[in-house]
């Protein structure tokens, strides 16, 4: 159909973390990597957060692990916005769903309008338990455009 919108997705996803620490529940941990909406999005204004990960026990059926921000500043200077703390944790741009298994569990976030380029961290907010060392956060551009 002739001038209908749809949905496009890169074609390369970002890899934020390929096999982070295990962390407790209640603590926030890092990704390794940075994410920039221009040079690894392609420009593509949203996208979609991957995270595998796993518990040694089963968490809390339905709690959260939720994804923050830590802007940079688009002026060239460098400048972030203040690190996430458990206490204050800053900018949330959306939580992944838990369910109540051990095995490896894929979870899927996907955010409209991310940050032009950010640092990314996990909270783990109430699971009841430890993710276990060897998650991954992935990041896949999307986006639409005219049919």
């Amino acid at each position: 159909m002739s001038g209908e919108t749809i949905e496009v997705w890169g074609t390369t996803p970002k890899v934020l973390e390929s096999a982070g620490t295990g962390f407790a529940s209640g603590s926030l941990v890092p990704a390794s990597n940075t994410y920039d909406k221009i040079v690894d999005g392609g420009g593509y204004p949203d996208g979609q957060f991957i995270l595998a990960a796993t518990f040694n026990t089963a968490p809390v059926e339905n709690s959260l692990i939720s994804l923050y921000v830590r802007e940079y500043a688009m002026d060239g200077s460098g400048v972030r916005t203040d690190a996430p703390e458990t206490t204050r944790p800053g900018r949330q741009i959306g939580s992944f769903q838990v369910n109540d298994r051990t095995a490896s569990q894929p979870m899927i976030l996907t955010v409209n309008d991310l940050p032009a380029k950010a640092d990314y961290y996990l909270h783990n907010n109430g699971t009841g338990q430890a993710v276990a060392a060897g998650w991954k956060l992935t990041v896949v551009p999307r986006s639409y455009k005219s049919a």
